[in-house]
């Protein structure tokens, strides 16, 4: 019993060891190609301050903005309500 133990374990780490292997092949940083790099850098500095503050501005934009938030906090609330519904419940002595 013992040995087969002994057998599962050393075959379990034989399986580690190829995944770490396989991981660590696949999963090597790298550089993203300089032309990328350099029309990125060119689309960020592009962005004046003036420009920015216009988007801000727009009355569109600062809707959705607000009903995004606005919905995110009824996700949160209701979330929050289901919650203390089911764990609350217990605590509650029924007479």
């Amino acid at each position: 019993m013992n040995k087969r133990i002994e057998k599962k374990i050393q075959t379990a780490k034989e399986e580690v060891s190829v995944l770490e292997n396989s991981l660590s092949k696949t999963l090597k940083s790298m550089q993203p190609p300089s032309d990328v790099m350099q029309r990125l850098q060119k689309r960020i500095s592009k962005l004046e301050p003036t420009h920015i503050a216009k988007r801000i501005s727009n009355w569109e934009l600062s809707i959705i903005t607000i009903g995004s938030v606005m919905s995110a906090a009824m996700v949160i609330v209701t979330i929050a309500r289901a919650l203390f519904y089911f764990f609350g419940r217990h605590k509650r002595s029924t007479a």
